[in-house]
């Protein structure tokens, strides 16, 4: 009779244990800076973009719908929509912080890098341009959702190529203006 008890208490607790939902893993804080939004989401976002439309690459530089499987089209939405939130969120982020103190950047104490405190003060000096720029990547993820919906190939081709220089253009606003001049002396931007 002990044994019984023993072994029911055993199973009782094993089932206890076994039925309990499953505690939900800690969800990481949504980012707080300029920084944290670009290495944490943008650019996970637009690596998984480029890594889909590299693989399915054609002779003229475009998306080989023959090389797109249903996953890829389903992967690639996915991507978009994912960057579409995030830089939405990123454009409505207030205050605007480059980084938070003493976080280092990417080239950070690299002759000729911008240093936090640069690219705080680009920040300050156009929020608005910031945050439309923060808007047309918005859109420009939208519109890669739409195309990947569709399995446009011929848009999606064009918005991935297209995509780097929507990144570009906020870059050299805020992070390397200096090179924006000299792109503009080299007549790679118009005056």
């Amino acid at each position: 009779m002990q044994k019984t008890y023993v072994y029911m208490l055993a199973l009782a607790v094993f089932a206890a244990g076994c039925s309990k939902e499953k505690q939900a893993e800690p969800t990481k804080p949504e980012p707080t800076t300029v920084h944290e939004f670009m290495v944490e989401r943008i650019d996970p976002d637009a690596d998984a973009i480029w890594a889909i439309g590299n693989a399915a690459i054609s002779e003229n530089a475009s998306i080989d719908p023959a090389l797109m499987t249903d996953k890829n089209w389903t992967d690639l939405k996915a991507a978009a929509d994912r960057m579409a939130g995030h830089a939405r969120a990123l454009e409505n982020l207030d205050p605007l912080l480059a980084v938070k103190p003493g976080m280092k950047i990417a080239d950070e104490g690299t002759e000729g890098a911008p240093s936090p405190a640069m690219i705080q003060a680009h920040l300050e000096k156009d929020t608005d341009v910031f945050r439309a720029l923060a808007d047309s990547l918005t859109t420009h993820g939208t519109d890669l959702s739409a195309a990947a919906a569709k399995k446009d190939a011929v848009t999606a081709g064009r918005l991935i190529n297209e995509m780097d220089g929507v990144c570009e253009s906020c870059h050299l606003e805020f992070w390397y203006p200096e090179q924006k001049e000299l792109m503009k002396k080299m007549g790679l931007l118009p005056e």
